[in-house]
């Protein structure tokens, strides 16, 4: 493959000055450095630039060096789908990168069949030989690439995002949404500084990767858009997510067991079994606007252990808001019908809510309409849950904090401490129970005992 002089040119050490990435980076060791615009890309915002930035990839793929592609802060790119084949690479974002729109996406994939259902992705080996454990005080987790880097100051977005949104409840040729970002089987991912734009689905999914970096991000999507869930953990170990804004239309943050449908999870009685698990996750320093929550679940079938919340701002009743009995805004617990496994050791500190719909809830059988998963004798146990220095404000008429378990599964050790929590127009707040076998709340909380 040929290069430009300036391309050759950029084989160099990236000193921490240099990049507002050069922290992923060592200063030490020798970089690629490369750009879609030395492969033709135009980023002019209506030129399909996925060849180039296909292309720069590539380059980064013939290289034996850590890679750093640059997008330019004064243009902006379209793409289709964009997928991270090597370990060792980062996309630094200063301009604008976005989604083609719809028909023009598809084109460039094939909709009925989505490589991981994300336009910035990575590849997962099937070859077990490309693949490695690492050991975490949780168990061995299998990855199959390592560092990988998402930063700049730049936007990542979906162009003519109303042309995706639809498809959530009208019949489209295309019947899938994809997602923003997913990192999949990852050791080591940062996503920093950027701002996400109207995805069609999810903003960010990591999947069963291990010591996950986010920080310093802005989610920012409709609140009537459908599914534009912010950030969700499913599996894996060891992740922070901090620092951040998040307006979207759907949960705000989703802590999620893997493997959740496998059958091998339903009925799994060993709860520290991480083929089945989720959690290991800290979330601090957030402003959720508008959106559904902070939310444990829904779980059908796993286990979700070791999550805490804290330092969080969380608000409602923006217009267009969906919050509701089954999106209540604020710190969820949920699990649908029939589901097996426990949901523990779980944290919820120094959070404040202003006019949510619901500030607490703890529901043992969430199934919104159109409800599709059946009852049954056997449902999700909730325990060692703990709730310290939640205020702030409601917008039922009486109730703040809901906890509503399984008569199956009833909650055991939830945990109550300065809590100052009022419903509509300042009124006096109610903590309703049903089935739930042991709850301590200070005398010092409003409210203070189940009505």
């Amino acid at each position: 493959m040929k290069f430009s002089l300036s391309l050759l040119l950029s084989l160099t050490l990236l000193q921490p000055a240099t990049s507002s990435s050069s922290a992923a980076i060592s200063p030490h060791k020798p970089t690629f450095v490369t750009s879609p615009d030395e492969f033709g890309a135009l980023g002019d915002g209506s030129s399909d630039d996925s060849i180039p930035i296909s292309k720069a990839l590539a380059a980064c793929g013939d290289q034996d060096l850590p890679c750093h592609v640059i997008f330019a802060e004064d243009k902006h790119y379209l793409s289709g789908p964009i997928r991270l084949e090597r370990s060792e690479i980062t996309l630094e974002v200063n301009g604008e990168l976005s989604m083609l729109p719809r028909r023009d996406y598809c084109k460039a994939e094939d909709c009925t069949a989505p490589s991981q259902g994300s336009f910035i992705g990575n590849s997962v080996s099937s070859d077990p030989r490309e693949c490695w454990h690492v050991g975490t005080p949780a168990g061995e987790y299998k990855v199959c690439i390592s560092d990988i880097k998402i930063t700049g100051s730049g936007t990542i977005s979906a162009k003519n995002p109303w042309q995706w949104w639809p498809c959530k409840y009208l019949p489209c040729k295309v019947d899938w949404r994809p997602h923003l970002i997913i990192m999949d089987n990852v050791e080591r991912v940062t996503i920093e500084g950027v701002t996400l734009k109207d995805s069609p689905n999810h903003f960010i999914e990591v999947v069963q990767s291990v010591t996950n970096r986010l920080h310093d991000l802005t989610f920012t999507a409709p609140y009537i858009s459908p599914n534009t869930d912010g950030v969700n953990f499913y599996g894996g170990f060891d992740s922070i997510l901090s620092d951040s804004t998040i307006d979207n239309g759907d949960d705000c943050i989703s802590v999620v067991p893997i493997n959740e449908f496998a059958g091998t999870c339903d009925g799994n009685k060993d709860d520290t079994d991480i083929r089945c698990s989720g959690g290991h996750v800290l979330i601090r320093n957030i402003t959720c606007n508008g959106g559904h929550g902070l939310s444990i679940g829904g779980v059908r079938h796993g286990n979700v252990h070791n999550v805490t919340f804290e330092n969080i701002t969380v608000t409602g009743g923006q217009r267009g808001s969906t919050q509701d009995e089954a999106a209540g805004g604020g710190c969820r617990v949920k699990s649908y019908p029939n589901g097996t496994g426990v949901v523990r050791d779980i944290h919820y500190k120094d959070i404040h809510f202003d006019g949510v719909f619901l500030p607490i809830q703890l529901l043992g059988h969430y199934c919104p309409w159109p409800c599709n998963t059946p009852d049954g004798d056997q449902s999700v146990l909730f325990k060692d849950i703990t709730f310290d220095n939640i205020s702030g404000s409601g917008k039922q008429r009486d109730t703040v904090v809901e906890i509503k378990c399984s008569e199956f599964e009833p909650c055991r050790n939830i945990t109550m401490n300065n809590i100052n929590l009022v419903a509509k127009n300042g009124k006096e707040g109610k903590l309703t129970c049903e089935n739930v076998e042991q709850i301590s709340v200070d005398e010092g909380s409003s409210p203070n005992s189940c009505s």
